[in-house]
């Protein structure tokens, strides 16, 4: 994650040296200019805070949809997983466990980092982080949870060995 935090320092600040070179729709350049409210600095500034509103709403709107597609997609994976493994119960409860336990390895992470949770530094605030991993934990052990009921029991009935 710092990776990719420090990836956008650098990407902004080789945008904020190059700042005079870089390339501006000059249509949008050229029809705001014109307009003679937007010269006034309280409604250019009204209007450049709706476009960063809108934005980051956007932006919101995209992160919540990819989550809800992804919880869609997941479940029509393991559903699918399991109709089409055939086997013994037995075996078909090791594979439900087998393959829901990347979830219970995250939410095991997330309980040893939760209870890990030290302040940065002296008289921090630890709670919104431990509120995060705490989260994180209850996020992960309902994917388990949900995995394992749909591959090891809403499948095809397997002959019982």
């Amino acid at each position: 994650m710092s990776t990719f935090f420090l990836a956008g320092m650098v990407l902004v600040l080789v945008m904020i040296v190059f700042s005079r070179t870089l390339w501006v729709p000059s249509g949008m350049v050229e029809r705001l200019s014109k307009k003679k409210r937007f010269q006034n600095h309280w409604l250019s500034g009204g209007y450049l805070f709706g476009i960063n509103a809108l934005y980051f709403g956007a932006t919101m709107f995209l992160l919540y949809l990819l989550m809800f597609l992804a919880t869609i997609v997941s479940i029509l994976t393991w559903s699918a997983v399991s109709a089409a493994w055939t086997g013994s119960f037995k075996n078909r409860l090791k594979m439900a466990l087998t393959g829901s336990s990347f979830y219970l390895i995250v939410a095991f992470i997330m309980v040893i980092e939760w209870l890990s949770v030290k302040p940065l530094y002296p008289h921090e605030d630890t709670f919104m982080r431990a509120l995060g991993w705490m989260l994180g934990f209850f996020v992960s052990a309902v994917a388990f949870s949900i995995c394992f009921i749909f591959t090891a029991f809403l499948g095809k009935r397997s002959a019982r060995v």
